[in-house]
């Protein structure tokens, strides 16, 4: 079996992102992989994405636009602080919709040979209720899913 040649790496830009991404660049590097870091926002459920936010001095943008902005630059300053040792093709992009869909439809799409994510291991009330994006990830994907067990602080 040959090694990856496009890795797919889904980030929530939360503590533990940044050990995620580094793992995959180590595993892209020896098979000369592409490595895609993606992060999905949900728009909330009750507030409509193109409500306009404003601010005396700001010109009025949407809250999509101005989520996918933010998250943007987020993921931009998690890149820049991962290990640029080794040169690896690296690419990363803000996608809208619910992050389990997301990540089965980009990874669909992309022919990915391998998703490397992280997982926060929630168990109890908090499982139940916000379930488990790698769960579902897991169990649907057409490629092999690498999770990573990461903590939060």
């Amino acid at each position: 079996m040959a090694g990856p040649s496009r890795i797919l790496v889904p980030v929530d830009l939360k503590d533990g992102s940044r050990s995620v991404v580094d793992y995959a660049l180590q595993l892209a590097r020896p098979f000369g992989a592409t490595v895609d870091v993606i992060h999905a926002w949900e728009p909330p459920q009750y507030v409509a994405p193109d409500l306009l936010v404003a601010s005396p001095g700001w010109d009025a943008t949407s809250l999509e636009a101005m989520a996918r902005d933010t998250a943007g630059k987020d993921l931009e300053k998690l890149l820049r602080s991962v290990d640029g040792s080794a040169p690896v093709a690296l690419s990363h992009r803000v996608v809208i919709g619910e992050a389990g869909n997301v990540v089965l439809e980009e990874a669909e799409r992309g022919k990915y040979d391998l998703i490397v994510m992280g997982t926060h291991q929630r168990k109890g009330l908090t499982r139940m209720l916000l379930g488990s994006v790698a769960q579902k990830v897991v169990g649907h994907a057409a490629c092999p899913v690498l999770t990573l067990h990461v903590t939060t602080d």
